[in-house]
C-alpha cells in the first residue's frame, strides 16, 4: 500500500528489453498481491520482438497467465509521475533511469534481478523466486514505512 492512501500501490518495474524480468514481476505483482499492487512493466531500450519462450512458459506454469500478448514498452510511454513507486529491476537500468530527468528520484528503487535471457529455463524460474520475494519484502516495508508515518 502506498502511504498516501488505502488504494493500491501502482508500481512501474522497469528492465532493459521489457521482455523477461519486468513483465515477470508485472504479472507477480498482480497475481500475488491483488487489491494491494497495480502493476506494469516497461525498459529502457524496449526489444521489439515478443516476450522469451522461458518467460512465457514461466507465467503459464506458476502464475496461470499468457505473456504471449505482451508488447515491450519504454518507460517513457507511461505517465511515471502517476506511479508510487519505479522499480528498475539491475543496478544498471536503475543508473539509465536516474539519468532521466522525466523520471522521479523520490519514486526509484532499485533491485539487483540477474537478466536471465539465454541462461535456459531454470534461471527464469530463479528469476521469478527471487522477484516474489523482493516484492514480499519491499511490501512489508513499504507498510512499516506507511504505519511509522501514521504515528503521533
Amino acid at each position: 500500500m502506498t502511504e498516501q492512501s488505502d488504494r493500491p500501490a501502482k508500481i512501474l518495474f522497469v528492465c532493459l528489453a521489457n521482455l523477461c524480468r519486468s513483465p515477470l514481476a508485472e504479472v507477480i505483482a498482480r497475481t500475488r498481491h491483488p487489491g494491494e499492487v497495480e502493476a506494469a512493466s516497461a525498459g529502457i531500450s524496449p526489444a521489439s520482438g515478443p516476450p522469451f519462450e522461458e518467460a512465457v512458459e514461466v507465467v503459464k506454469k506458476f502464475y496461470g497467465e499468457d505473456l504471449r500478448g505482451h508488447r515491450p514498452r519504454h518507460v517513457l510511454e507511461y505517465p511515471v509521475r502517476d506511479f508510487d513507486y519505479i522499480i528498475a529491476m539491475d543496478s544498471s537500468v536503475f543508473l539509465k533511469l536516474s539519468e532521466m530527468r522525466d523520471i522521479p528520484s523520490d519514486k526509484l528503487y532499485g533491485w539487483e534481478v540477474d537478466d536471465p535471457s539465454g541462461l535456459g529455463l531454470s534461471a527464469y524460474e530463479s528469476a521469478a523466486r527471487l522477484i516474489e520475494r523482493d516484492l514480499e519484502a519491499f511490501l512489508l516495508q513499504r507498510g512499516r514505512d506507511k504505519r511509522a508515518s501514521r504515528r503521533p
